[in-house]
C-alpha cells in the first residue's frame, strides 16, 4: 500500500498508525449505532445484530489471515485469527464487564442465557475442530507423531468440510430467529423513526459507508503495524498473534463496547462468540482447504489452542449462570497479559 521508503521513518509510521487508529475507532462506533437503528427498524433479533456486527467488524481479521495463508505465510495467517480470538474473549469481554452500565457486570435473563449458550457452544465446537484441522497440516503434531502424511491427505479436507458445515449450521440457526419475538428483540432506543423506504435505504447506505471507511483505516493501520514490527525485528508469528491481531480486532472492540454501553449485553456476548466462529471458519479453515502449507510454530497448538478453548469454556460457564461479573472481567484481562508475557518468553 505504501512504499517502504515512506514508512521507514519510525515517527511517520507511528503517526500514520495513530491517525488511522482514531479513524477506525470513530467510524466503528458510528457503524454500530447505525446497525442498531437498522435492525430495530426491521424488528430483527439480537442474534442477527450480533451476526451482522461480527461479519462487518471482523472483515480485516479473516481477510488479512486469508491473504497471509494464500501468500504462504501459514503461521502468520493462523496467528492473526488465534490471537484475535484470544483478544476478543479476554480483552473485549473483560473491558465490557467493566464498561457496562450495570454495577454487577453483564447480566443475562433466562431467554438471553439460552440463546447465547447455543452460539457459545457452536464457537467452542468450531474452535476445537479447527485446531484438529491445523494438527493435520504438514509439520503438525498428528502428522509428525504418527508419521501419517497419507491419511492426512484424506482427513484434512474431510475435517475442513466438517468445520464449515458446523459454521453453516450456526448461520442457519441465527437466521431462523431473524425476526425477534418477545425477549429476543433489541432494547428500545430513542432513535428517530425511519419507516419510510427512502429513510431505510439511506440508513443502510450509512451503515455500508461507515464500514468501508473503518475497513480502509484498518488496512492503513495494519500496513503501518507490519512496518513497525519489521523495524523492531519482531518475529513474524508474534507480529501476527499480537500486533496484527490487535490491530484488526479494534473495530470489533468498538462494536462490542458500543453494544454493552447501550444495554445490549446479550448482543455483545453473542457478537464476540460469533466473531470467533466467523474468524476461524473464514480466516483459517476455508483458505487452508485450498492452500495448505507447513506449520512452523507448534506453540500455536501447544499453548494458544488450550488458552483459546479454556477462555471460551470459562465464559460459557458464566453465561450459563446468567452473569459475567466485573471480577471475572479482571481475571480475563489478567489472563491475556499472562499469555502475552508467556508468548514473548518462549
Amino acid at each position: 500500500m505504501f512504499s517502504s521508503g515512506i514508512l521507514s521513518f519510525l515517527p511517520v509510521t507511528l503517526g500514520i498508525f495513530l491517525v488511522s487508529l482514531i479513524i477506525v475507532v470513530a467510524t466503528s462506533a458510528r457503524f454500530t449505532r447505525k446497525l442498531e437503528e437498522l435492525c430495530e427498524a426491521f424488528n430483527l433479533s439480537i442474534g442477527v445484530l450480533s451476526l451482522l456486527s461480527a461479519l462487518g467488524a471482523n472483515v480485516p481479521n479473516y481477510v488479512s489471515s486469508a491473504i497471509a495463508i494464500v501468500s504462504g505465510h501459514i503461521d502468520v495467517g493462523i496467528g492473526i485469527i488465534v490471537g484475535s480470538n484470544i483478544f476478543n474473549i479476554a480483552i473485549i469481554l473483560g473491558l465490557c464487564t467493566l464498561l457496562t452500565p450495570e454495577r454487577s457486570g453483564m447480566t443475562l435473563d433466562v431467554r438471553e442465557r439460552r440463546d447465547v449458550r447455543v452460539i457459545a457452544f457452536y464457537a467452542l465446537v468450531i474452535a476445537l475442530l479447527s485446531f484438529l484441522v491445523i494438527s493435520w497440516l504438514p509439520g503438525g503434531p498428528l502428522v509428525t507423531t504418527f508419521h501419517a502424511p497419507g491419511p492426512s491427505n484424506v482427513l484434512f479436507p474431510l475435517m475442513s468440510v466438517l468445520v464449515l458445515s458446523v459454521f453453516g449450521a450456526l448461520l442457519i440457526h441465527i437466521l431462523r430467529r431473524s425476526h425477534g419475538s418477545a425477549g429476543t428483540t433489541l432494547h428500545h432506543h430513542d432513535y428517530p423513526q425511519r419507516k419510510a423506504p427512502l429513510s431505510i435505504a439511506r440508513l443502510a447506505g450509512e451503515v455500508i459507508f461507515t464500514l468501508v471507511i473503518a475497513l480502509g483505516g484498518v488496512l492503513v493501520m495494519v500496513q503501518a503495524g507490519q512496518t513497525l514490527t519489521a523495524d523492531l525485528r519482531m518475529p513474524s508469528v508474534l507480529a501476527g498473534l499480537l500486533v496484527l491481531a490487535i490491530a484488526t480486532s479494534l473495530p470489533n472492540t468498538v462494536v462490542a463496547v458500543s453494544l454493552v454501553r447501550t444495554g445490549e449485553a446479550a448482543a455483545c456476548v453473542e457478537e464476540v462468540y460469533s466473531s470467533s466462529s466467523i474468524n476461524t471458519a473464514l480466516g483459517i479453515v476455508l483458505p487452508l482447504l485450498f492452500w495448505r502449507g507447513i506449520l512452523g510454530d507448534r506453540f500455536l497448538l501447544l499453548l494458544d489452542a488450550p488458552v483459546t478453548l479454556a477462555l471460551i469454556s470459562v465464559v460459557l460457564l458464566y453465561v450459563l449462570r446468567g452473569r459475567i461479573s466485573r471480577n471475572i472481567g479482571v481475571i480475563l484481562l489478567a489472563t491475556y497479559v499472562a499469555w502475552v508475557l508467556l508468548r514473548f518468553w518462549i
